[in-house]
């Protein structure tokens, strides 16, 4: 799978990384992770900055609709998009489809994604 999982319980942190191409089952197969382990509270950084993927909105929507249901009874917690700001249209879909679940943002680099993280979340 092109999505690789660092998921930290004791810092209630998951750091996901896209390399490659991403398909939506390798999504849907990082999503049970995340339900699996019990990582959906956690913050997250997902970093898709080199990764790549041919989902479209109807995908996109399917998936906003699974991560919903999946943590039905759990509150998400923050999640912040690192992006290549030449192809983060997808992602900034995703973000502002998502918006109103748990707080999201957007960022260029890794660092200012783990500030705002932290900035923003109590522990």
């Amino acid at each position: 799978m092109p999505i690789y999982l660092d998921i930290s319980h004791p810092n209630r942190m998951v750091v996901a990384v896209i390399q490659g191409t991403v398909t939506v089952d390798d999504i849907v197969g990082a999503a049970q992770q995340f339900v699996a382990t019990g990582a959906w509270p956690y913050r997250k950084i997902i970093d898709v900055s080199t990764g790549v993927s041919n989902v479209d909105a109807k995908a996109l929507e399917a998936l906003a609709n699974l991560a919903r249901s999946s943590a039905k009874d759990v509150p998400r917690g923050p999640t912040a998009f690192v992006v290549n700001p030449e192809r983060s249209d997808i992602v900034e879909q995703f973000a502002q489809m998502t918006e109103g679940d748990r707080p999201v943002k957007t960022f260029k680099s890794i660092h200012a994604a783990r500030k705002w993280l932290d900035d923003n979340t109590k522990r």
